[in-house]
């Protein structure tokens, strides 16, 4: 049987373009695969964080909410303050209390008392000065004046204390010792009373007695009884946001997670009758990491980050203007006061090394500050309080 030549080449062409088809639908199936490795590799790179391999994962969102509770005496200053926080999630609380002799620098302002820093840096500048100090974000400020004091624990009912020594005022007893209910007005003698001879810690105690006492005393609907203190209680957050902290405050108190503590400080001798602390700092530290962890900022605890402030054209409250940049930008603020003349036409940042370490660290305060990388210099004048000391020039803009 003879075989046809042009059909068998017909036939082998044939073959080859089916053996060809398959080739190439190995190669697209080859490229793919490929291909969706890359994805995969790149998903890798972006969600597992990149070289290490570690899987970065986002910073658990900050639920703890802070308030500065603060009592303004008739002088405009601060006689009793205390910084309440409370975490829904966890159902902890905390309250610090803090003595108004201890040493504070107000953003803009200087160096004072914290109890004077209502009156000379104003609900915000006092806020901002215990921030700070403590290192940690406090979300608001509630100021009480005296009148609005009373009325909140009068309409309470009063609060049941135990008063554990006679409240007297030259010869006269305000508060018999032993009272175990006390109205608005004696509430406020009573946390704010120090007998000759005692310690500030000891009417800091009374104080944690007096707001414990208001704490466990709130009614269900706190956000009527907020409204009802009229023009002398101001609030720098909303109403409701307020009384939702009073109220977990209270919930922490019934589940026996509620903590009291006085912020930790070192009495600083003056040389005359007049009380002064400074903040124990390591012991600060401590306490914060016990109950205000969630509320450290981020970079408050980076080495190489902290900025002194020095107002070199003396504009009030500039010091105040500068912080504002640098907190987000993740820097310290450590404080401002006035240069030696207010003629800086030029904003400098000075930093400790000429090093390309230094030189960066300036560059981002530089950048932060929106002024030129040529303000950046080295000095070897720097102390050990900041590592980086800005001297604000006319050339600064706070917008």
């Amino acid at each position: 049987m003879s075989i046809d030549p042009v059909g068998t080449r017909l036939g082998k062409r044939a073959e080859l373009r089916v053996k060809r088809a398959k080739q190439r639908r190995r190669l697209t199936m080859l490229g793919g695969g490929a291909l969706a490795v890359l994805l995969v590799v790149v998903a890798v790179v972006f969600i597992g964080g990149g070289d290490d391999g570690v899987k970065k994962i986002d910073a658990p969102k900050r639920t703890q909410r802070t308030i500065l509770l603060q009592v303004k005496g008739s002088d405009g200053v601060a006689i009793a303050s205390a910084l309440l926080a409370h975490d829904a999630p966890s159902g902890a609380g905390s309250v610090v209390l803090v003595p108004p002799q201890v040493l504070v620098t107000v953003p803009g302002s200087g160096s004072t008392f914290f109890g004077r820093a209502l009156k000379t840096g104003s609900v915000k500048g006092s806020r901002n000065a215990l921030e700070d100090l403590m290192g940690v974000t406090i979300d608001g400020s509630w100021v009480l004046d005296v009148a609005a004091f009373r009325r909140l624990v009068d309409q309470e009912g009063g609060v049941r204390i135990t008063v554990d020594v006679p409240v007297v005022q030259g010869r006269n007893v305000l508060i018999q010792a032993g009272t175990d209910r006390l109205n608005g007005t004696q509430a406020l003698q009573f946390a704010t009373y120090l007998a000759p001879g005692e310690q500030e810690q000891t009417r800091l105690a009374r104080l944690q007695t007096v707001l414990d006492g208001i704490v466990t005393t709130l009614p269900t609907d706190v956000q009527t009884l907020l409204t009802s203190l009229g023009a002398g209680s101001q609030t720098t957050v909303a109403v409701p946001i307020l009384a939702d902290v009073l109220t977990g405050l209270k919930s922490d108190d019934a589940a026996s997670n509620l903590q009291y503590r006085s912020l930790p400080v070192i009495k600083v001798e003056a040389g005359n009758d007049e009380i002064r602390f400074r903040v124990d700092a390591e012991a600060t530290l401590t306490l914060v990491d016990e109950l205000l962890a969630q509320s450290v900022p981020p970079g408050a605890r980076s080495n190489g980050n902290r900025v002194l402030v020095l107002n070199g054209v003396g504009t009030p409250g500039l010091g105040e203007q500068v912080r504002s940049k640098l907190l987000p930008a993740g820097f310290v603020f450590v404080g401002s006061r006035n240069a030696n003349s207010f003629n800086q036409c030029c904003t400098q940042v000075l930093v400790k090394d000429p090093t390309a370490e230094g030189t960066a660290l300036g560059n981002r305060v530089a950048r932060a500050l929106g002024v030129p990388l040529s303000s950046v210099k080295s000095s070897d004048q720097i102390g050990t309080i900041a590592d980086v000391v800005v001297i604000v020039g006319k050339d600064f803009k706070a917008k």
